[in-house]
């Protein structure tokens, strides 16, 4: 039979215990829940010889080990356009869904004025685009509830 011991004399007996540090396997081990991405890469890409149909798409570089995604890493490449249609189709997403108000951010701008080609226009919106995408993707309601998210980072192409 077990012996009674009040509370206070169990948490003076636990207090009194050393705390054993973390072993080094703990403190690198991968976390419980996780996904990492990043926009990187952009690409030019040049159809015609003069500028039109020219356009530039970046790459999505995912690492995650959600359940709900199928694989642990995908590489994608995305057009500025497709992150548009990602976006509008997450807002039907969510109004369609039982969630509380999950907050969208607007996509950076389009660039009107300027050389959208430019070395320094392209850095910039790739920038932009990944600052945006951790935002998004960031989101513990998104990342465990939306198929719309999993299909822009996974599918190669995304039709939404």
């Amino acid at each position: 039979m077990r012996k009674f011991q009040s509370f206070s004399t169990s948490v003076e007996s636990s207090l009194l215990q050393p705390h054993k540090p973390p072993t080094s396997n703990e403190i690198y081990a991968e976390p419980e829940n996780f996904l990492e991405i990043e926009v990187a890469n952009p690409r030019t890409h040049f159809p015609h010889s003069e500028q039109r149909g020219m356009y530039t798409d970046y790459e999505i570089i995912c690492r995650t080990n959600l359940p709900s995604f199928s694989g642990r890493n995908s590489n994608v490449r995305r057009r500025y356009s497709e992150f548009e249609l990602f976006r509008k189709c997450l807002l039907k997403e969510l109004s369609l869904s039982s969630h509380p108000k999950v907050v969208v951010p607007h996509l950076p701008g389009k660039i009107i004025l300027g050389n959208r080609f430019s070395d320094e226009a392209i850095e910039e919106r790739k920038q932009e685009l990944n600052k945006w995408m951790v935002t998004v993707a960031g989101h513990p309601l998104l990342q465990s509830g939306s198929k719309v998210l999993v299909r822009f980072i996974e599918n190669e192409e995304f039709m939404g």
